[in-house]
């Protein structure tokens, strides 16, 4: 039974999948365009996918734009995401600027969750979490691959050392081959949203994986990711396309 998860006012892991929105501006000028434009359409949560930000190694600078997010957000919570470039970000990042970059951040108390992945250096993966978690942040644990859909089994078995690790919300995005792989993805969330007990984001990417995107609520995912401004992975739709899609899914069902 998936206990669900309150991240500010948000609940995530009931009801209909909550919507994300990704921050991608390379400076502080482009994060307040693209953050104004994203508050206006009212997504339940954003993401700053820091990888983008030039500045990320100076923790002044972060600090100065994450605060200025903070406050064009209101009550929109905020994950914040130094995504590594062997899952798929934008820039290189050594492991002790990683854990001290999600570190710092999660004691400024302006962003709501942490996202830390899973893979980074796992025997640490629990060790960051705990120090994330004692500063109030809630942890997104993930796993990305770009290239490829692990087995089912294999996928079951990410999302359990994402829970042994101590994560409040499990993730894993995949890449099909075909529709074979979209359906991989789909049969492991389910059999993970009946094994664990964290509320789980799962996608596979590209056009094929969309299915994907909108069908959170009758396979597990709990939180899927849409574009207002530039999307952050292969597949995202426009938000207000993702919001008819998830209205026409939870009322069939």
């Amino acid at each position: 039974m998936v206990k669900p998860v309150k991240i500010r006012n948000l609940t995530i892991g009931e009801g209909v999948p909550k919507i994300c929105v990704p921050v991608t501006g390379r400076t502080k000028e482009e994060i307040e365009k693209q953050a104004y434009r994203i508050a206006s359409a009212r997504p339940d949560l954003v993401e700053l996918r820091a990888d983008y930000f030039e500045q990320v190694e100076d923790l002044s600078g972060v600090k100065e734009t994450l605060s200025t997010l903070r406050d064009i957000m209101g009550q929109i919570p905020i994950l914040f995401t130094f995504r590594t470039e062997k899952e798929g970000g934008v820039r290189p990042l050594s492991t002790e600027a990683y854990v001290n970059l999600n570190q710092t951040v999660s004691r400024w108390g302006l962003a709501d969750a942490v996202d830390v992945e899973l893979l980074f250096q796992e025997e640490e993966t629990a060790v960051l979490i705990d120090k994330i978690h004692e500063n109030g942040c809630a942890v997104v644990c993930s796993n990305h691959h770009f290239h490829d859909t692990p087995p089912v089994d294999e996928m079951l078995s990410l999302f359990g050392r994402m829970e042994e690790a101590g994560a409040d919300i499990l993730k894993i995005a995949v890449m099909p081959a075909g529709p074979g792989d979209v359906l991989k993805l789909l049969r492991a969330t389910c059999e993970a949203g009946e094994t664990y007990s964290r509320p789980l984001i799962s996608m596979a990417m590209g056009g094929q994986g969309v299915v994907s995107r909108i069908s959170g609520e009758i396979f597990g995912s709990s939180v899927t990711f849409a574009a207002v401004e530039e999307a952050s992975a292969p597949g995202q739709l426009p938000l207000e396309k993702m919001r008819r899609a998830l209205a026409l899914i939870h009322g069939a069902l």
